[in-house]
């Protein structure tokens, strides 16, 4: 799919349901992140999905935040030192009470 198509079709869906009311939606698309990642390109990922990794990262639900972490190996490898520096480890001192 085109990367324009992909942004105008795809990438609101997958925003709607990063913040779903319910935790399962979470869950499902934090546990699904890098398949999303696939799907959508790295580029596309960066840009529009980080933020919500961040906000998974921070969930109220014990399992998003588990999934969330699940997929930090994988999902950190597609971000640059300056992202994971100033986004990712902020919301991991977080977790350290988890």
């Amino acid at each position: 799919m085109p990367q324009n198509k992909v942004s105008a079709n795809l990438i609101p869906y997958i925003k709607k349901f990063a913040i779903d009311k319910s935790w399962r939606i979470r869950y499902l698309v934090a546990d699904k992140i890098m398949e999303i990642t696939n799907g959508i390109g790295v580029e596309n990922a960066k840009e529009h999905l980080t933020s919500y990794y961040c906000q998974f990262l921070e969930d109220i639900e014990p399992e998003v935040r588990t999934a969330a972490i699940r997929r930090l190996s994988d999902f950190g490898l597609i971000l640059d030192s300056k992202v994971l520096i100033n986004s990712i480890i902020p919301s991991l001192n977080k977790l350290k009470t988890d």
